[in-house]
């Protein structure tokens, strides 16, 4: 039977992973390492400076370890706990709320899935597009789903993560489908507002959402998300831009002498 290791940015004890620990444990081995509290936007950073608190939950009938620390600490602690070789894959989630486009690289969800990846196994993040049903169930059915689905993929593609966004739908044939995607170009910007200065004469700052112009791009996982689908983007740990690399080495190759 295939161990799974379940983690998540939002907390070892919220609905996102109780849902997925609830579908998953009918199928496979699961392990729950998860962090204690909320790690929003936490990206891929790890904890270098301190040591990690780790205590033993329960959650869902499931035994695991809850960890002070980000999502990609808990990545990070749970296979050395079990070793590599005990992990066949890892599920991030399910995150409250959508990873859509660059936010990806905000994301602790997703960066708890490229924490696998980068130590070789292959992975899922997996978020809710929140909306008035907030229905995580059917997300983990759905990621569930696409487990299995794609085995035969992920069990050869060690550095593998497939970032899923389902939308938030009372029923499954509320959804118009899956659809393979690539990362959106995100319709907001960050901007900055200083709040009023205290007594202490620190500045402080805030930062705040801008919206921009909406544009839907051909094949994006926005435009999935906006027709009702299951945005599935199979992303990388390597970032390397290949085609740029081969047209830079050919202009070098020419003024090199």
């Amino acid at each position: 039977m295939e161990r799974v290791l379940i983690t998540n940015d939002d907390g070892f004890d919220s609905p996102g992973i109780r849902a997925l620990l609830r579908a998953f444990v009918r199928k496979v081995e699961v392990i729950l390492v998860a962090p204690t509290d909320e790690r929003s936007c936490s990206s891929h950073s790890i904890t270098a400076r301190r040591p990690l608190s780790v205590r033993e939950v329960e959650v869902e009938g499931v035994k695991g370890f809850a960890v002070d620390g980000t999502p990609a600490d808990t990545v990070i602690l749970g296979l050395n706990l079990f070793g590599h070789g005990a992990v066949d894959f890892v599920v991030s989630g399910i995150n409250r709320g959508p990873n859509l486009g660059f936010d990806v690289f905000y994301s602790g969800t997703v960066a708890a899935a490229m924490e696998a990846a980068m130590s070789g196994i292959p992975s899922m993040a997996v978020s809710l597009v929140l909306g008035e049903y907030g229905n995580y169930d059917l997300a983990a059915q759905i990621a569930l789903e696409i487990w299995e689905t794609f085995e035969a993929v992920w069990a050869k593609e060690r550095n593998l993560v497939l970032n899923v966004n389902v939308p938030d739908c009372a029923e499954k044939d509320d959804i118009a489908g899956w659809s393979i995607t690539e990362l959106g170009d995100r319709f907001y910007f960050t901007q900055v507002r200083e709040l009023e200065n205290s007594s202490d004469g620190l500045r402080r700052f805030v930062f705040e959402e801008g919206q921009r112009d909406f544009l839907l791009l051909e094949n994006s996982d926005f435009q999935a998300i906006w027709h009702s689908r299951v945005s599935i983007t199979p992303l990388r740990p390597s970032l390397t831009d290949y085609a740029l690399r081969k047209e830079l080495n050919a202009l070098l190759g020419r003024v090199k002498q």
